[in-house]
């Protein structure tokens, strides 16, 4: 069998990119251009500093015709969108991309100042001492946690870490026979998952309680969760939502990851929570569409409900920290109302590009980034004079 049958844990780097050969002959076809004039274009945008990668090109369907040459300029790459992020929140302001980034610290601090957040049942850790939460130091106890003490369903996925990579969700475990059954309905080893995990994530695996989706939000887009992506700035002093995309996991999916086949993105108003498209897959076969093509329901128009209070969620998280100047969440529709997954501290520009079909340095939101690169410029200048007069 290959790796990715055998395979547990979700991972990304097991997807196989198309071939760049074939996918000038999709968007040519589709996009009625010639091949020549693809490649002229994915040498000149991906030779800028922030310009976009071959593959990007494609997903952002910068071969359309309907987009000038500088509207194309306006998209950002992976590495241009991480350059952009380093002058939103700058590291020799923040100092807490580390932080941000570890998924065990940051959860107990939203408990603590009472944002409603993920329970952590159980962390492996090699390391590290949490207080109150129950530490696995080894294999025997990632097994023993599982088949005698986790309560069911739970979610797993590393300490540190982004885009669903190594995510599992465990329906239920049967104990005797050593088995576990996924959300996606496979049956695995719990063995072959606990060697998994001690070999990808050595540094730290967390299990928490799986989060109950609401109701409404489950008729139309199945079980699994579906996170919404809020990408919060502050351009003075209270942070307000940017953006906002709703992940909407595959059918056959564990996790809400866009990367995985049947995946879909929808662009939400962030005033309202009105969906306003919906985008299945990416470059020359991505397809809008207004319906699951599941349950059959109604996505665009769809009001996502707690709206207000899923805004107001990271907002409160934002300005725990308000010298980051962006930030991006991942919030779930709970049964019970919103709860706060996980913080992004490199919230990418791709979500908003692939739903829009814009380039996130257009004429819209880039006067605001640059409203907070300058805030944040103003209090390093004055952090500096102040300590200079000190040493003075």
């Amino acid at each position: 069998m290959t790796e990715a049958q055998t395979k547990i844990l979700a991972d990304r780097r097991l997807a196989k990119p198309q071939a760049i050969a074939d996918l000038v002959k999709m968007a040519a076809a589709r996009g009625k251009i010639g091949a020549s004039r693809i490649f002229r274009e994915m040498i000149r945008l991906g030779m800028r500093r922030n310009g976009v990668s071959q593959h990007e090109y494609f997903d952002c369907q910068l071969y359309r015709d309907d987009l000038s040459i500088e509207e194309k300029k306006q998209f950002l790459g992976e590495m241009g969108s991480y350059r952009l992020n380093l002058k939103l929140s700058p590291p020799g302001l923040t100092r807490m991309r580390g932080f941000l980034n570890d998924k065990i610290a940051h959860t107990a601090l939203w408990q603590r100042w009472g944002i409603a957040t993920t329970e952590t049942q159980a962390v492996f850790t090699p390391d590290r001492w949490l207080g109150p939460i129950r530490v696995l130091r080894d294999r025997n106890a990632i097994l023993d946690f599982l088949m005698q003490d986790a309560v069911f369903p739970i979610f797993g996925k590393p300490v540190t870490g982004q885009q669903a990579l190594g995510s599992v969700c465990i329906d239920a475990v049967d104990a005797p026979a050593g088995t576990a059954r996924l959300a996606d309905g496979r049956s695995i080893s719990i063995s072959d998952l606990a060697d998994e995990i001690l070999r990808d994530f050595p540094e730290g695996y967390m299990f928490q309680s799986a989060v109950k989706q609401h109701p409404e939000v489950s008729k139309i887009a199945g079980r699994a969760l579906s996170c919404v992506r809020f990408v919060t700035v502050i351009q003075d002093r209270a942070p307000e939502v940017l953006y906002a995309s709703w992940k909407i996991a595959s059918p056959s999916a564990m996790a809400d990851n866009f990367w995985q086949e049947g995946s879909m993105l929808s662009r939400v108003d962030p005033d309202s929570g009105v969906v306003q498209n919906c985008v299945r897959g990416k470059g020359p076969e991505a397809q809008q569409i207004e319906t699951h093509p599941v349950s059959g329901a109604r996505i665009v128009g769809y009001q996502l409900p707690d709206w207000q209070a899923a805004r107001q969620l990271v907002l409160d998280a934002h300005a725990i920290f308000p010298v980051n100047g962006c930030l991006g969440w991942d919030v779930g529709i709970g049964a019970q109302g919103p709860v706060l997954i996980e913080c992004n501290d490199n919230p990418g520009a791709e979500f908003y590009q692939l739903v829009s079909g814009r380039g996130i340095m257009n004429d819209d939101v880039r006067p605001i980034l640059d409203r907070v690169i300058a805030r944040n410029r103003k209090i390093l200048m004055d952090k500096r004079s102040r300590l200079y007069k000190i040493d003075t």
